[in-house]
C-alpha cells in the first residue's frame, strides 16, 4: 500500500464536508483548523500504523478535550470537555486525524438522529429520509464520503441500524472491548462503542486501534474461504416482521452465498413477543434514572422526544421481571444456535429508512412504533454482549435505499465476525454511491 498523505486526505475530506453539510447535517462540529494542524504534524512523522493520517469523525456523545460536545441535547449546548475519552486517546495514539463531531439523536436515546439542538440528519441516498440512529451522523458522513471512518455508540443497535439504513459497514465488538470512559451513558448494562467505515477492512482497522490496549499483537481477521464458513440463518422470530424489499434482499443474499459454497443452515428462534420492548424498557429504566435529577430541575432543557420518555411511568417489578426473563430466553436461544455455527445471519433492520418525521411504520400488516421496528433485530445482541456487524447487501431499486445484513458471533469472536463480513462483502455487489444531486433535492 502506498504511503498515506495525511494533508491531502484531510483536505479532501474537509472539501467533502463543505459540499455535503449544507444538505445532510452529519456534523455537529467541524474542527477544520485542528484537523489541518494534526495532518501537517503527522505528515512529518513516521507512520504509526494503519490509522496514520486517516481522517475520521467522532460521535457527539464521546468527549473530546477542548471541542464542543453537546450530546445532541439543549441541556449540554456549549459544553466543552476538559479530557478526551479513552477511545479518542486511542485514536490519536494510532495516528488518526479527527475532523469533528458527528450528530446524534438527543442523548443517544432514539434511532432517528433528529436532535432539538441541530435538527434532523439526512440519509445520503434519500435526504427526505432518516439515516437511522443514534449514530446517524456517523453513518451519513461515511456513506457520503465526508470522513473515512467513524466511532459511534451502540446501546440497542445505534451503530448497526444507521449503517444498514445509510449503506455502510457498522461493527459493535463484544461488550467491554472498547472502553466507555468519557462517553455519556445511556443504559450502562447495554452500552457499547463501535465503528463505522466504508468497508469491513476499514472497520477492522478502527477496531484494532480502539482495542489495542486489550489485545496482544495485531488484529487477526481470518480470510475465510466460502466452504470454511458455517452460517446459521435466523428464522422464526427474526423472520416474522420484514418489509418486502428486505425479505427479497435477504433471499438473494443467501442464494448468492450458497452458490459460492458457503454452508448455510436454517435456525428457527422461538417467538418472543416481549422483545425488543423488553430491551427498550431496560433502557428507559437506566436512562431515566441517570437523567432524573436534571429533568426534575430543568425540564425545559430536554427536547420533546426525551421529555415524553422521561414522563413515562416506571415499570413495575413484575413487568421488569417478565421483561428480563424474555431477554434471558432470547439470548440463551442465540447462544445455543452459535454452538454449531461461526456466525448467525439476519436482516439488520426489518425496513428501509422511513421518512423524516414518521413515528410509526406499517410492516407485516401492522402499524408499529418506529423504535420497536428499528431495534427489533439488533437490541438482543447488546443484551447478550455479543459482537455484531452490519454489511450492505442491496439497494432497493424501488425506493433507492440501502438494506443491511447483520452477522453476529459468540463472545470474543470479534475477528471471526469481521472475517465472515469480509467474505460476504466480497461475494456481494457493492452499492452505488449516493448521488450528490439528491442532497440538494430532499425527497
Amino acid at each position: 500500500m502506498a504511503p498515506r498523505d495525511p494533508v491531502e486526505l484531510t483536505e479532501r475530506m474537509l472539501a467533502a464536508i463543505e459540499a455535503t453539510e449544507p444538505h445532510l447535517h452529519a456534523y455537529a462540529t467541524v474542527t477544520a483548523g485542528r484537523a489541518r494542524e494534526r495532518a501537517a504534524a503527522l505528515a512529518r512523522e513516521p507512520a504509526r500504523g494503519p490509522l496514520h493520517g486517516l481522517p475520521i469523525g467522532v460521535k457527539d456523545l464521546i468527549d473530546t478535550a477542548g471541542v464542543a460536545t453537546g450530546y445532541g441535547s439543549p441541556r449540554f449546548a456549549g459544553h466543552v470537555p476538559a479530557r478526551d475519552a479513552a477511545a479518542v486517546r486511542a485514536l490519536l495514539d494510532a495516528g488518526a486525524v479527527i475532523l469533528g463531531k458527528h450528530t446524534t439523536h438527543e442523548l443517544a436515546w432514539g434511532g432517528r438522529t433528529d436532535s432539538p439542538l441541530l435538527g434532523p440528519t439526512r440519509n445520503p441516498y434519500r435526504p427526505g429520509h432518516i439515516p437511522g440512529g443514534s449514530s446517524g451522523g456517523s453513518a451519513a458522513s461515511v456513506a457520503a464520503g465526508s470522513c473515512l471512518g467513524a466511532v459511534g455508540s451502540d446501546t440497542a443497535g445505534s451503530v448497526r441500524i444507521p449503517a444498514a439504513l445509510s449503506g455502510c459497514v457498522g461493527f459493535k465488538p463484544t461488550r467491554g472491548r472498547i472502553p466507555l470512559d468519557g462517553v455519556l451513558p445511556l443504559a450502562p448494562s447495554l452500552d457499547h462503542l463501535g465503528v463505522l467505515a466504508p468497508t469491513v477492512d476499514g472497520a477492522a482497522a478502527l477496531t484494532a486501534a480502539l482495542t489495542a490496549a486489550l489485545t496482544t499483537g495485531p488484529a487477526a481477521v481470518p480470510a475465510f474461504e466460502p466452504g470454511e464458513l458455517r452460517v446459521g440463518w435466523l428464522g422464526g422470530w427474526f423472520d416474522a416482521v420484514l418489509a418486502p424489499p428486505v425479505r427479497a434482499a435477504l433471499a438473494a443474499t443467501r442464494a448468492r452465498l450458497e452458490e459460492h459454497g458457503v454452508r448455510v443452515d436454517d435456525v428457527v428462534i422461538p417467538d418472543e413477543p416481549l422483545m425488543p420492548g423488553a430491551v427498550l424498557a431496560r433502557i428507559h429504566a437506566e436512562a431515566s434514572r441517570f437523567h432524573r435529577d436534571a429533568f426534575e430541575r430543568d425540564p425545559e432543557l430536554f427536547g420533546p422526544d426525551i421529555a415524553e420518555l422521561m414522563r413515562l411511568p416506571a415499570a413495575t417489578a413484575q413487568q421488569a421481571e417478565r421483561d428480563e426473563a424474555a431477554i434471558a430466553r432470547m439470548t440463551a436461544a442465540l447462544r445455543r444456535a452459535l454452538a454449531g455455527h461461526d456466525v448467525l445471519a439476519a436482516a439488520t433492520v426489518p425496513i428501509t429508512a422511513p421518512p423524516i418525521g414518521d413515528m410509526t411504520v406499517t410492516v407485516a400488516g401492522r402499524n408499529w412504533p418506529i423504535e420497536l421496528v428499528l431495534t427489533r433485530l439488533t437490541s438482543v445482541f447488546n443484551a447478550a454482549g455479543l459482537p455484531a456487524v452490519s454489511v450492505p447487501m442491496a439497494l432497493d431499486q424501488e425506493c433507492g435505499l440501502p438494506v443491511g445484513l447483520q452477522l453476529a458471533g459468540a463472545a470474543m469472536s470479534d475477528d471471526t465476525v469481521l472475517g465472515a463480513a469480509r467474505l460476504v462483502e466480497a461475494l456481494t455487489p457493492s452499492l452505488p454511491r449516493p448521488a450528490p444531486t439528491r442532497w440538494r433535492n430532499p425527497a
